[in-house]
């Protein structure tokens, strides 16, 4: 299968072990990108533009309960599904996550084969895409590193990201300005309802 026809996740949690667990999981089948801080979520999930998001429930800053309730209000990402991996396990968490709009809720600790089989199975009964995505995976990741770069203030691109046989100058400048642009973009409406 090739890169273009891969499922795309985005996984959103505080805790690295449960990320690195995720990404050994889902790695070799989807493409899979990580998040530590949720915040990042509205910036990597336009660039990204991932097929399934999954999001821990308790977190600093930010909820993955409130930042489902965000992604459902917002025309864009409405339709994405959502899986929650929470250690949060009473009925009353998990009622409120499906009625946000998760289309399956699971408990941790985290059991890989439970995880792969519950992903596959939605991936089953998910359509695809409607339109091929924007940004290759490496471009993706290209653009994460110019903008978390450019959060920082610095602008300097990690050599393992660009290849000169493959990245033309001129897309370097793209994604410099498009992340720009998100981060001008960001700044003014971000979380806002």
């Amino acid at each position: 299968m090739s890169e273009s026809q891969r499922w795309r996740i985005l996984a959103v949690d505080d805790h690295e072990e449960t990320l690195e667990l995720i990404r050994m999981t889902l790695g070799e089948q989807f493409d899979v990108i990580t998040l530590k801080d949720p915040l990042e979520i509205y910036e990597v999930i336009n660039i990204f533009e991932p097929d399934l998001l999954i999001l821990d429930i308790m977190m600093p800053k930010i909820t993955g309960f409130q930042i489902l309730d965000l992604l459902q209000k917002n025309p864009e990402y409405k339709d994405i599904p959502v899986i929650i991996l929470s250690a949060k396990d009473t009925s009353r968490e998990i009622k409120y996550g499906y009625k946000l709009g998760a289309r399956l809720y699971l408990t941790k600790p985290v059991v890989p084969e439970r995880l792969l089989r519950n992903v596959g199975l939605l991936f089953e009964h998910t359509p695809p895409p409607r339109k091929s995505k924007t940004n290759s995976l490496k471009q993706v990741m290209m653009q994460i590193q110019i903008l978390k770069s450019y959060q920082n203030g610095i602008m300097t691109f990690a050599s393992a990201f660009l290849d000169t046989d493959e990245m033309q100058t001129k897309e370097i400048r793209r994604a410099v300005e498009d992340a720009k642009k998100r981060q001008m973009r960001d700044r003014k409406d971000k979380w806002r309802d």
